[in-house]
């Protein structure tokens, strides 16, 4: 057996067009607010993250509104620009002020136009206990603020999945690629032998192809078994199976799909949305791990908040021997349902390739990524890349910034430079304008 991991992160609902980022949910945030400002009849507004305070007694709501929006009927989404000159608002009028947690969010947002929320609770998280900030004098009040982002986040989500996941966003391009025949150029040298095995254990089966297995799974990968079958016989009367195994890494054509067919895929979805869901057919054979949850079920809880075992403060907030510091450690909370077990069964059963379509590969899941990347089956990590035109109309990438995150996820480096399929054998997961 040979399987395969799709480790799908939020660039995957990036590449279906979806909003899902957490630059643009905190965009949306603010653009709630005209709305709320427009029935608020006290001087002070506050929605536990926010606090709007008007000094004027004589200042209207409305005059803000116009100020900040111009036309009040259409309340676009704010840029991450708009949300920068919203951080500056403190006039002799009124004030906006944020708490501590939140306003790192938005700092995050308006000087990088991005954030990862995870990572802000985290450094903040160690900087109460190295006692570096008085904002917080317990972590309680942090997890407090973390409780009401998720709240509202979740409910930002749950609103796409709602509206905009449909079947007609899949994508043709990226459902091929995840049920595509392995490729003996993406194996690691220290792969290599598990790979033999299982195209030794596939040619041997083959000898059957009639067989209830060999049609079972070309059924499960949509081939016409009948057509098929009798191609596969053809070629292994043809062909020994040194001689097979060597046409294979040398590139030869005609071999059958049949022979590098994953025996197992596994959609390991690291989002809360159910895009991944789109590409498991109902009553698949092939299953799907929400790993961090789902927003509509409440035995599968949304987990959110930080990963990384491997950081030495961890170690720190480990040995304080205080619960209240480990309430959001995401290597706790996945105890709350079977599917980190289900996982592990999953990789202890075979060797297996990981695809990664839209992970960054961050250190807020550095822990699970380090279990499943240096883990003994592991044969190859291929990396789908994302890719755009830059300012001089020239194609650019982010593969070397998502090796780089990878690799913070080894602790052998040996390991990762054989493991990580280089670029020329790689693709971007939605080819910009279409061109491959």
């Amino acid at each position: 057996m040979m399987n395969r991991i799709i480790l799908i992160g939020n660039g995957f609902d990036l590449a279906h067009g979806l909003p899902t980022s957490y630059k643009e949910f905190i965009e949306d945030y603010w653009t709630q607010w005209p709305q709320i400002l427009k029935s608020c009849t006290s001087n002070i507004c506050f929605d536990k993250l926010v606090t709007f305070s008007c000094r004027n007694k004589d200042w209207i709501w409305s005059d803000l509104i116009s100020q900040w929006f111009g036309d009040q009927d259409s309340f676009k989404p704010l840029s991450a620009r708009k949300v920068i000159n919203t951080l500056k608002i403190d006039t002799e009028n009124f004030t906006i002020t944020r708490t501590p947690f939140f306003e790192a969010i938005n700092n995050a947002v308006a000087t990088k136009n991005w954030v990862d929320i995870e990572n802000e609770y985290y450094q903040l998280l160690k900087r109460i206990v190295k006692r570096e900030t008085k904002l917080y004098e317990s972590p309680q009040s942090l997890d407090a603020e973390l409780e009401i982002v998720k709240s509202k986040l979740v409910a930002y989500l749950s609103e796409i999945q709602k509206t905009r996941i449909i079947p007609e966003l899949k994508n043709e391009d990226i459902r091929k690629a995840i049920y595509a025949p392995f490729k003996a150029k993406d194996i690691s040298v220290d792969g290599r032998n598990a790979f033999d095995e299982f195209l030794t254990e596939r040619w041997e089966k083959a000898q059957n192809a009639e067989s209830l297995e060999c049609k079972s799974l070309l059924h499960r990968f949509g081939y016409n078994w009948q057509f098929d079958t009798y191609d596969i016989q053809k070629h292994i009367e043809s062909y020994d199976v040194s001689k097979h195994i060597e046409r294979i890494y040398s590139g030869a054509v005609g071999i059958h799909d049949y022979f590098l067919l994953p025996s197992e895929i596994l959609f390991l979805n690291f989002n809360y949305t159910k895009t991944a869901d789109l590409y498991v057919p109902k009553n698949s054979y092939f299953k799907i791990n929400h790993i961090h949850g789902e927003l509509d079920n409440d035995k599968n809880p949304v987990i959110f908040g930080y990963g990384d075992e491997m950081d030495e403060d961890y170690k720190t907030i480990s040995n304080l021997n205080d619960n209240s510091y480990l309430t959001n450690i995401k290597s706790i909370r996945y105890l709350e349902t079977d599917n980190y077990r289900r996982l592990l069964q999953f990789i202890d059963s075979a060797p297996y390739q990981i695809y990664i379509m839209g992970h960054s590969c961050g250190n807020s899941d550095r822990t699970l990524l380090n279990t499943l990347f240096e883990h003994k089956n592991c044969v190859s990590i291929k990396p789908y890349y994302y890719e755009w035109i830059d300012e001089n109309r020239a194609r650019a990438d982010n593969y070397i910034e998502l090796v780089q995150n990878i690799s913070r996820n080894f602790n052998s480096m040996q390991k990762m430079r054989d493991r990580v399929v280089n670029k020329s054998y790689c693709q971007p997961l939605t080819p910009v304008n279409g061109q491959p």
